[in-house]
């Protein structure tokens, strides 16, 4: 795979190998804490409860949905971004101005595989395994490249 910043100071992800551009393909879809209940907890946690009620009626109504649809667009948004890969092209462009968003959805993806495959931090400082052996291994590497695509968009904005 190859890393250069566009013209308009995006990022072009090109010569992105099956393997790589199957875990490009799945950032939404690892994205989404439906149906698990401890990703939910992750990305939507409680406001401190000894703050009462009013808090976290508040926070319920407020905060939740906000946040919400924030991480909604983020993924829209990648989505929309890996459309030619999602075609078979071997490449991708993040606009500059969409890397907040593939940033958000990254960490969020990151965070929900964490929680859906009860990651311990002792396996976070391990190597990835590879090749996977399993959906737990898989996950592991995707939590792995997720991260490296997370530090080349922060210091190539840098």
């Amino acid at each position: 795979m190859n890393i250069e910043r566009d013209e308009n100071g995006g990022f072009l992800f090109s010569d992105v190998e099956p393997p790589l551009a199957e875990l490009f393909l799945a950032i939404p879809s690892a994205a989404d804490p439906d149906g698990n209940a401890a990703a939910q907890r992750r990305l939507f946690p409680d406001p401190v409860a000894e703050k009462g009620a009013a808090v976290v009626e508040d926070w319920e109504q407020w905060v939740k949905p906000v946040l919400r649809e924030a991480f909604e667009n983020a993924s829209t948004t990648v989505e929309a971004d890996l459309t030619p890969m999602a075609a078979g092209e071997d490449a991708v462009t993040i606009p500059l101005e969409h890397v907040d968003a593939w940033l958000n959805a990254l960490n969020q993806a990151r965070l929900v595989l964490a929680e859906r495959f009860e990651v311990t931090e002792e396996e976070m400082n391990r190597p990835a395994p590879f090749p996977s052996q399993n959906e737990r291994h898989t996950a592991l590497t995707q939590i792995h490249v997720y991260g490296l695509l997370q530090e080349c968009l922060i210091q190539g904005v840098e």
